[in-house]
């Protein structure tokens, strides 16, 4: 059972590359909790802290429930992430995810634009 967590583990971080620019996609799509949703923001972190790099972020939370855990984890971290965020772009927020995406916008430097659809979003990050 670990071995099969670590495969979807390690596919949730990804880089794509949209017209000539490098894309950290972060695909929160296949939790099924909260706890593994803070296990991809982990991985995401550890790849923050890596030496030098600015990134361009798309975060995708389509299907994910909204938590105030997640928030307050990724919150803690708000510093590094404004350090090194050029922009970031989300997908699949909607209810309560609204609200709690405008809560943590409101503390960060480097807001979080919710999209509607990847492609949406792609643009925007390019631009």
């Amino acid at each position: 059972m670990l071995f099969i967590f670590k495969i979807v583990f390690n596919m949730s971080l990804s880089f794509i590359t949209h017209k000539g620019k490098r894309i950290m996609f972060i695909d929160y799509t296949s939790c099924k909790n909260i706890e593994e949703m803070i296990k991809v923001l982990e991985q995401v972190i550890m790849e923050y802290e890596k030496p030098g790099g600015q990134y361009l972020t798309l975060n995708d939370f389509t299907g994910t429930y909204g938590s105030t855990e997640f928030m307050n984890a990724a919150s803690k971290h708000k510093e590094l992430f404004d350090s090194k965020t050029i922009k970031t772009a989300v997908l699949g927020i909607t209810g309560i995810k609204k609200i709690l995406l405008n809560g943590y916008n409101a503390f960060v430097k480097k807001k979080q634009m919710p999209f509607d659809t990847k492609e949406e979003a792609l643009e925007y990050l390019v631009k």
